[in-house]
């Protein structure tokens, strides 16, 4: 089993591959700095189509590349905060303007795809359970994004999209979010690390060894918070025998885990 991460600065965007070769792509956003796409990436290096693509969030930097990724990559099924329509998608898009791939996602959720599965799909081992909140008792995109939680052996990771405070408190009154949480070693950070996501008390029901922050360059307060999630973490010891606890796609670029059977979890990073 491999889980990709990839360096789209402020988005999202990543990729795992099951050891039976199922493959499901975590949003798609791309980089406008280096033009990095999935739609791009994908293709050359042979992948043509992709058993799901989860959308963890309803904004554009998770679903840019999208309306290009549709006619370059097959996506069977689509996996979504199925509580919002898609006239609710655009009605919550309505201040602030729906960009190309949102509106290419409530055009394609209004069709032919549905959420949270449209089939089993067989994952290889790998076990996946989603949560979210509930529109409209949750009326802003980010508490109502869709967190997925991934289980293979004793690996766990965590992809929580833009979820906030306000909503991660609503899901823990959940017994059952609470035991998902339970398995979870590798922490994505909500809301590209944001303080907005950040919840101690989480770290209550998981001990993650890494957290990690797909997001840009600091250029707001909001963005410093990789010393409170350090608290949280065990830390991972590295091929060059350092041990980290958090990385960031940007002082780490592209992150690439990779786990065989019961045996350890490897980690591997390519610096810019």
């Amino acid at each position: 089993m491999e889980i990709e991460i990839f360096d789209v600065e402020h988005g999202a965007c990543a990729l795992l591959t099951a050891d039976n070769g199922c493959r499901l792509l975590f949003d798609c956003g791309h980089n406008t700095s280096t033009d990095w796409r999935p739609s791009k990436s994908l293709p050359a290096r042979g992948i043509h189509a992709v058993d799901a693509l989860v959308v963890s969030n309803y904004d554009e930097d998770h679903v840019s590349d999208f309306p290009n990724l549709m006619s370059s990559v097959l996506v069977q099924t689509l996996i979504r905060n199925p509580s919002v329509r898609p006239r609710d998608l655009l009605s919550l898009k309505s201040e602030s303007g729906a960009g190309l791939g949102i509106g290419t996602l409530a055009h394609m959720a209004g069709n032919h795809y549905v959420a949270p599965v449209a089939r089993p799909l067989d994952l290889g081992g790998v076990s996946m359970w989603h949560f979210w909140n509930v529109y409209p008792s949750f009326d802003d995109e980010n508490n109502l994004s869709l967190v997925t939680i991934l289980r293979y052996e004793d690996f766990g990771i965590i992809f929580p999209g833009d979820m906030e405070k306000a909503g991660w408190r609503q899901l823990m009154t959940r017994s059952d979010f609470r035991t998902a949480l339970t398995g979870v070693n590798v922490f994505v950070a909500s809301h590209h690390g944001r303080d907005s996501g950040y919840v101690p008390e989480l770290f209550n029901f998981c001990s993650p060894e890494l957290v990690i922050f797909s997001d840009k360059s600091i250029k707001h307060e909001t963005q410093k918070t990789a010393h409170l999630y350090r608290q949280h973490a065990k830390g991972v010891q590295f091929f060059d025998g350092e041990t980290r606890y958090v990385l960031t796609t940007r002082d780490n670029g592209y992150i690439r885990m990779s786990k065989q059977g019961t045996g350890p979890a490897f980690v591997w990073i390519s610096k810019k």
